[in-house]
């Protein structure tokens, strides 16, 4: 898929968040919990389309939940195809290694 096609995408289900959420078995202070804003400032991100990336994963997962889902499902099982594909290639690492390298990389 075109980057460019994504983004107007992307802008098109901003645009839409406000129907799905009014359409929703949620009320309004659900997602306002959700995503830890007060109500003037959600109206605005709704009527200017500023959702944050994290913030539309949030309302995602409750507006589609079924989406979401399948989602995670496929995520998973390329997760675990990536993992077999490794491990038959024999390029997996140990769990020592891999952790030793994330600490290195993080400072921690």
């Amino acid at each position: 898929m075109n980057n460019i096609q994504v983004i107007y995408e992307y802008d098109e289900i901003v645009s839409r968040l406000g129907e799905a959420i009014k359409s929703s078995n949620y009320k309004m202070q659900y997602f306002l919990d959700l995503l830890q804003i007060k109500r003037g400032f959600f109206y605005k991100k709704l009527k200017e389309k500023r959702f944050t990336s994290e913030e539309v994963i949030k309302l995602s997962k409750s507006l589609f939940p079924e989406e979401y889902h399948e989602y995670e499902v496929q995520l998973i099982n390329k997760l675990i195809l990536k993992s077999k594909e490794e491990l038959k290639n024999n390029t997996n690492k140990n769990f020592e290694s891999f952790l030793k390298e994330q600490k290195d990389k993080y400072g921690v």
